[in-house]
Parts: C-alpha cells; sequence; structure tokens
C-alpha cells in the first residue's frame, strides 16, 4: 500500500501514514472551518488499509490545538480504526496531549469510552 504524507500548512497538521511500518501520525493544528476535505484522503487510506497477519499498528495523534469540525473527523477516524480492531487488526491509537492541555486529555477520555481499541493517552 502506498504511503500517504501530507506536509502541514498554517491551518492543516502533517500525516504520514506507512503501512510497512505499522504507523499512522497526525501531527500539528487543524482549524479548518469544514475540515472534511483534509479528513477524505486519510479516511479513504484507512478504509482501504488491510495490514498482513497480526503486524501491530499504532495511530499516534500529536495535535496542538483541533476546532468542533476537526473533533468529529477525528473521531470518525478513531471508529474506522476500532473498526479494523473488531476485525482482529492488532492496532491500538496514542493520542499525546501537550501538558496543561486538559481539553485535549479529556476530548480522548471522551472518545475512548465509544471505542474498544486500546487507547493509550500520554502528556508531552
Amino acid at each position: 500500500m502506498e504511503k500517504l504524507s501530507i506536509k502541514n500548512t498554517l491551518t492543516t497538521p502533517k500525516v504520514d501514514f506507512d503501512a510497512d511500518k505499522g504507523v499512522m501520525e497526525i501531527e500539528g493544528t487543524i482549524i479548518q472551518e469544514d475540515a472534511t476535505n483534509f479528513f477524505e484522503p486519510l479516511f479513504n487510506w484507512i478504509d482501504n488499509y488491510s495490514p498482513g497477519g497480526q503486524q501491530p499498528v499504532t495511530v499516534i495523534f500529536r495535535l496542538l490545538y483541533y476546532n468542533t469540525s476537526a473533533s468529529k473527523r477525528i473521531f470518525t477516524f478513531m471508529k474506522k480504526a476500532d473498526n479494523l480492531f473488531q476485525k482482529g487488526c492488532n492496532i491500538k491509537i496514542v493520542w499525546e496531549y501537550e501538558d496543561g492541555d486538559d481539553d485535549s486529555m479529556q476530548d480522548c477520555e471522551g472518545f475512548k469510552r465509544f471505542l474498544k481499541l486500546p487507547v493509550e493517552v500520554h502528556k508531552i
């Protein structure tokens, strides 16, 4: 499967999805009013992702800021990862938030309640 790499902009994060390494990383800021266009290629990529065997897969969210529109798309992406987990994929989410960003930590804790896959929350 081809890698998905998107460079960050002032309103969108850097994306590095690498099936060979089993890593999907989203890092930066998402402040677009409508995050749908940004997330569309990410949704397409994960929808077409089929890891071989029990290769571990880690989805890393390292977001400095995101708005409500992005929050909805983030949760949709997490549900897609959860679907992979429920089909037997060895996948987990790592949510990294800055020290003092209690809103981000609480958002992730809220997302976790609706997911079956492992979600680790780390202060950085």
